[in-house]
């Protein structure tokens, strides 16, 4: 299973049923709806097409309204226009633009002589000359070609813009209606902005969206700790980053931000310009497949394409290949050792952070093959991922807006579940679910962490650790003599072993009173059914050092012959072979 996920941004190479499917089936977790494009109509019957494939696919699919924000655009064209080195410029609030007037959605005139605007993530660069008559006027220092709707960044300059515009509220509204699962917040200078964003959701009725909050400005970067205490999740956006900021700190800023999401526990997004030559080249260059790996090996939650699959040539192609690159690094030496070197302790929620990060070591401890987070939240499958276990997590949820919340979060693969009324039900609801997933088989250990369960809150299931072999229980009794071990069961009533096979456990009836008589050395295992440490059958056991159970009933419908796991430690008889790596005691 892929640790890390993939976030993709639909548009119109990739908006309709069928490639938001094929781009769900090449490795995108979370489809991004970006506001700054298009009507909003048009996102609603997207997200419309992102749930209908999320209800006829087993992983989870979520979708992220991503709100412009207070950001400022250059006009909508048909055409590139060229801006030429050296020319002279006007910017001013219009709808049209020209190669020497270019109409913006914002005013810019809180800007002074000497001040840059940079255009298109600062692909084209001008200086201002002068501010006149509601324009600004402006030499270029860098130019090049010039498309629709591209950013406009005044670096170090605050324009005053309103937060959460009306444009913004209506994308709002619609992410409610349609229950999209993340609203990401654009320009956010710290944890207020956040809040502010959060409250506007609630305002419009909203209860489930998680807020991520979007690394843009100088100013969020100052305050990221606030932020990620605020928000539900970060993205790390460097394209307006690396306008806003030193274009070498960027990589700096990006490395600080990972790694205090992760010891916070905050799902974090590493997004812009991953993959971009793949827009219009079927393959990505070095550089590129670089860049995604070291963002992976920094130990991000997710990684995201933006114009590669909006209006990329290969949208699928290039999704497939941010999954390959993944699933490489995940395979590498350099991945363990820096996920082991990157542990985190425990936080201020102690008890629920001891078990998490217990749960990580154990599951490397006992050689399991997963950790099954219980989550009603997805707050412990999040406290899981956070100590960056060696195997998946498996989060079995109730609730499908958290088993779609999750599909962003590193390492967790959540799934629809109920659960029952006791621990029983909660560890049955475990193991199945790590079963449906493909994370555990019979025969192998799953540990099960739950946390608190609304449901369940007096009861011995919440807040538990516990190691489970994946196997059905046939019989359970009394622990006489450690050990496990898998063989066939022959049933002895008279204590003659004279037609045992070799490699047998003997199963003893209630009524059973005699001495054996044969080769001792054929019994592998004793399954008898009264109870009793120190009988006949106890004393063989212990004098020929294999495992027993006593006062243990195994169901007439096991046949002779058939093969079953006895462990003496648990006291458990299981169906089948569980032994797995230990030694067997028969062949087939």
């Amino acid at each position: 299973m892929r640790n890390t996920k993939i976030v993709c941004t639909l548009g119109p190479a990739s908006d309709d049923r069928a490639t938001i499917r094929s781009l769900a089936e090449a490795g995108m977790s979370v489809a991004r709806l970006n506001a700054s494009h298009g009507p909003t109509e048009v996102r609603a019957e997207i997200a419309d097409r992102v749930r209908a494939v999320d209800e006829a696919t087993d992983a989870p699919l979520a979708t992220m309204v991503d709100l412009r924000g207070p950001e400022v655009r250059t006009a909508e064209l048909e055409e590139p226009i060229e801006l030429v080195d050296g020319s002279e410029i006007r910017f001013e609030r219009g709808s049209t633009a020209t190669a020497d007037r270019i109409g913006l959605t914002h005013s810019i005139e809180a800007v002074r002589p000497g001040d840059a605007v940079l255009l298109d993530d600062g692909r084209i660069e001008t200086t201002v000359d002068r501010v006149e008559d509601g324009s600004v006027v402006a030499t270029v220092d860098s130019g090049g070609p010039l498309d629709s709707r591209k950013s406009v960044t005044t670096r170090g300059v605050d324009l005053e813009l309103e937060l959460i515009g009306e444009q913004d509220r209506r994308e709002i509204r619609m992410a409610v209606e349609k229950d999209a699962d993340f609203v990401a917040a654009s320009f956010v200078r710290d944890a207020d902005d956040v809040y502010e964003v959060a409250e506007t959701i609630e305002n419009h009725g909203g209860t489930e969206p998680n807020v991520i909050a979007k690394i843009e400005r100088a100013a969020a970067v100052e305050n990221i700790e606030g932020i990620i205490d605020a928000a539900d999740g970060v993205m790390v956006a460097r394209g307006d980053l690396g306008v806003e900021c030193p274009l070498e700190d960027v990589p700096i800023i990006q490395k600080r931000i990972i790694r205090t999401c992760m010891l916070a526990g905050v799902p974090v997004i590493t997004a812009t310009e991953m993959l971009d030559s793949m827009i219009h080249a079927r393959r990505p260059t070095r550089a590129e497949a670089s860049d995604v790996a070291n963002a992976i090996l920094d130990g991000t939650d997710a990684v995201m394409l933006s114009a590669e699959t909006a209006v990329g040539e290969y949208p699928v192609r290039t999704t497939e290949t941010m999954a390959r690159i993944a699933r490489r690094i995940q395979e590498s030496e350099e991945y363990a050792d820096a996920r082991e070197q990157r542990v985190p302790g425990t936080g201020s929620d102690v008890r629920t952070d001891a078990l998490a990060r217990s749960a990580r070591f154990l599951a490397r401890d006992v050689g399991a093959t997963a950790v099954v987070a219980v989550s009603e939240s997805g707050y412990t499958a999040r406290k899981a991922a956070k100590f960056r276990p060696s195997v998946p997590i498996v989060a079995p949820t109730p609730d499908e807006t958290v088993r779609r919340q999750l599909a962003v979060t590193w390492g967790v693969t959540a799934h629809s579940a109920d659960y029952g009324t006791d621990l029983d039900g909660v560890l049955k609801t475990a193991v199945e679910t790590a079963v449906d997933v493909g994370a555990a088989e019979s025969g192998d250990t799953v540990v099960v962490l739950s946390g608190m369960l609304t449901e369940l809150h007096d009861t011995d299931a919440t807040n538990t650790l516990k190691v489970h072999v994946v196997a059905e229980t046939l019989a359970s009794g009394q622990a006489v003599v450690a050990g496990r071990v898998a063989a066939p069961i022959r049933r002895v009533t008279d204590g003659d072993l004279s037609t045992l096979p070799d490699g047998s456990i003997v199963v003893l009836p209630d009524s059973f009173d005699d001495q054996f008589e044969g080769d001792l050395s054929s019994i592998v295992g004793i399954a008898a059914e009264a109870r009793g440490m120190t009988g006949y059958p106890a004393i063989v056991a212990r004098e020929l050092g294999v495992p027993m159970v006593a006062g243990v009933t195994i169901p007439e419908s096991v046949a002779d012959g058939a093969v079953v796991t006895l462990d003496g430690e648990r006291g458990v008889v299981y169906d089948g072979d569980v032994t797995r790596d230990a030694d067997r005691s028969y062949s087939r």
